[in-house]
C-alpha cells in the first residue's frame, strides 16, 4: 500500500442555515449579470427554487429559468440546457436541486467552456475552462455533488453513466432547502451519503484525509438520518445531514466509489430507480465483497465509524457481516423497500452484470473482479435484504 497520497478541496463552500439568502451578493461577486437558473419543475411548484429566484431578481440580476432537469441527468437535457444558455447570453449558472440537477449544470458548463453543442463529445476530456462559472445550491442531502469534481451523466443512447470533469466554483449548502424533501426521498438520499462514505474507505484508493471525513459522515448519518426522516423540520437533523452529504462528496472526490455504485449506476439507472435507493441496496454486500478482496483494516475503520463492535480476533468477513447486518437493520428502520419488493427478479439484476466494466466506479473495487465475481456480488445484493 502506498504511503503517499494527494488531497484537495474542490469547491469553496459556504455552509449553514440561511446561507442561500446570500445568493444574490455571491453571484455578483462572481460577475454574474444574466443568470441561468438550473432546477427541477417540482422545485418551482413547491416554492423552493422560487425563493432563490426572488433573491436574484431583488439583487438586480437577470434570471432565465431552465426547469427541465430530471433524474439521472440525461445527456440530451444537458445539451438542451447549453443551447438555452447560449440563446439567452447567460454569464453565470446557478443550480438549485438534487445531484442530477447539479450534474446537469456542470455539463452545461462543460459544453459552454469547450465551445461545443453536446456533452457526449466531452465524456473523457480534462476539465473544461470555466468560461461560465457555476454556483451550486443542493436541495437534498445525498450526492454531495456540489463538492465533487465529476458530473454523472446518463448517455441517452447507451444508457451508461459517464463522468466528465467539472466542478462548481462556489457551493451554498443551506439545510433549509432540504426541509420539504419527503421522508422516503430523505432516507434514500441519506443512504447514498452512507454509501459514499463507506465505499470511500473500503475501495482500493486509500487516502487518510478521505477516511477522516468519511468516518465523520458515517457517524452523522447513523445518528441523524432517521431523525430527519421522522421530523423533516428538525433543524439540527437537517443541518447534520447536509454536513454529512458534503463530507461524503469530499471523500469520494479523493478516492472514488466502489462496486456498490457500479450496481446503482448500471441496474438502477437502467430501470430508473432513484440513485440513492440503488446505492442502499448495494451497500451491505459491498462490505462483504471488500472483506473477500480488500483490506481488513478498511472494514474495521468502517465498523468503528458505524458503531459496530468487533474483537482483534475477528477476521475481515466477520466484521463485514456485522456491518452488513447493521446496514440492513438501519434500512428496515427507515422503511426502505427491497429489490424484491420493488418487483425485480434476480434475473433482472443480472442483466447489468456485463455493464459493470464500463462504470466509472468499478475500477476502484478491491481485487480484480471478473464476470463471475460480479455475478456473485449481484446475487448477494439481491438476497441480503429481504
Amino acid at each position: 500500500m502506498s504511503t503517499s497520497y494527494y488531497w484537495n478541496t474542490f469547491c469553496q463552500t459556504k455552509f449553514g442555515t440561511g446561507v442561500s439568502e446570500s445568493i444574490g451578493e455571491e453571484a455578483k461577486k462572481l460577475g454574474f449579470t444574466r443568470v441561468m437558473l438550473c432546477t427541477e419543475k417540482a422545485l418551482i411548484d413547491f416554492g423552493v427554487a422560487t425563493k432563490v429566484i426572488d433573491i436574484l431578481i431583488e439583487t438586480g440580476l437577470g434570471v432565465f429559468i431552465y426547469d427541465k432537469c430530471i433524474a439521472d441527468a440525461p445527456s440530451h437535457i444537458c445539451d438542451e440546457g447549453a443551447a438555452f444558455a447560449r440563446k439567452n447570453k447567460i454569464d453565470g449558472i446557478i443550480a438549485v436541486g438534487g445531484g442530477s440537477t447539479l450534474d446537469t449544470a456542470k455539463a452545461v458548463g462543460i459544453i459552454l467552456g469547450m465551445g461545443g453543442t453536446t456533452i457526449t463529445d466531452y465524456y473523457h476530456s480534462q476539465e473544461a475552462p470555466h468560461k461560465v462559472k457555476l454556483i451550486a445550491l443542493p436541495t437534498t442531502s445525498g450526492t454531495g455533488s456540489e463538492n465533487t469534481p465529476g458530473a454523472v451523466i446518463c448517455d441517452a443512447t447507451t444508457g451508461r453513466k459517464e463522468i466528465p470533469v467539472f466542478k462548481a466554483d462556489l457551493a451554498l449548502v443551506d439545510p433549509v432547502l432540504t426541509y420539504s424533501v419527503p421522508a422516503k426521498v430523505t432516507a434514500a438520499t441519506g443512504l447514498d451519503v452512507l454509501a459514499h462514505c463507506a465505499e470511500a474507505i473500503t475501495n482500493r484508493n486509500y487516502n487518510a484525509y478521505a477516511n477522516i471525513v468519511a468516518k465523520e459522515g458515517i457517524r452523522l448519518t447513523m445518528k441523524y438520518l432517521a431523525m430527519a426522516c421522522k421530523d423533516p423540520m428538525n433543524e439540527t437533523a437537517r443541518e447534520k445531514m447536509a454536513l454529512a452529504s458534503n463530507l461524503g462528496g469530499m471523500a469520494i472526490a479523493e478516492t472514488g466509489c466502489s462496486i456498490g455504485h457500479s450496481f446503482s449506476q448500471t441496474f438502477a439507472a437502467m430501470n430508473h430507480v432513484p440513485h440513492g435507493l440503488g446505492c442502499a441496496w448495494a451497500l451491505p454486500s459491498c462490505m462483504t465483497y471488500t472483506a473477500r478482496y480488500g483490506r481488513r483494516e478498511d472494514v474495521a475503520e468502517t465498523a468503528d465509524a458505524m458503531g459496530v463492535s468487533y474483537t482483534d480476533q475477528d477476521d475481515a468477513m466477520s466484521i463485514a457481516k456485522a456491518l452488513s447486518d447493521r446496514i440492513v437493520a438501519y434500512m428496515k428502520e427507515l422503511g426502505v423497500v427491497s429489490i424484491r419488493e420493488s418487483g425485480y427478479t434476480l434475473e433482472d439484476c443480472m442483466q447489468a452484470a456485463d455493464l459493470f466494466q464500463y462504470d466509472g466506479a468499478f475500477a476502484n473495487a478491491p481485487g480484480n473482479p471478473r464476470i463471475e465475481e460480479i455475478k456473485a456480488y449481484i446475487e448477494e445484493t439481491y438476497e441480503v435484504y429481504k
